[in-house]
């Protein structure tokens, strides 16, 4: 493969699901095999931020979303971390607040990060719509500005 088509730097976004699990390895691989820098990145969602816990006055975080907001926090550094030590190769790990949608976040930090590549999991579903990518792997798909692995 030449210099113009190896990916340097990986992204997986992470939630905990079996797929996401499924793409870590992937990307695990991918990154060992092409000796690139792999991230792995949680979004908390903007559901938390904006579900009335927002003073709508003066626009000031109460005390309550700030303990809630560090909570999901710190729970996604450990998790991550746990999930990030038994591996050979370095793991960066970053956790995000949405300001916007998760979509709009994995964009915005692949494209500030200058990722090469996005691998993430997608969710089973049944009848039908199994064939069907989830919302935030069909939104990633549809915007990102670099190629995105989606595993099942």
């Amino acid at each position: 493969m030449s210099d113009n088509t190896k990916f340097k730097n990986i992204l997986v976004p992470l939630d905990g699901s079996e797929y996401s699990l499924k793409a870590l390895e992937y990307a695990y691989l991918m990154a060992k095999g092409f000796n690139a820098k792999l991230t792995a990145l949680y979004v908390i969602p903007s559901s938390i931020r904006y579900n009335g816990l927002l003073n709508k006055e003066n626009a000031e975080i109460n005390s309550s979303f700030k303990q809630i907001i560090q909570v999901s926090y710190i729970e996604a550094q450990k998790w991550l971390k746990d999930i990030t030590q038994k591996r050979d190769i370095e793991i960066v790990t970053e956790v995000i607040i949405a300001e916007e949608s998760i979509v709009s976040e994995i964009i915005e930090f692949a494209e500030r990060e200058k990722i090469d590549l996005i691998i993430m999991g997608t969710r089973g579903r049944t009848g039908f719509k199994k064939i069907l990518l989830g919302s935030v792997a069909s939104g990633v798909v549809t915007y990102s500005h670099c190629p995105v692995l989606v595993i099942r």
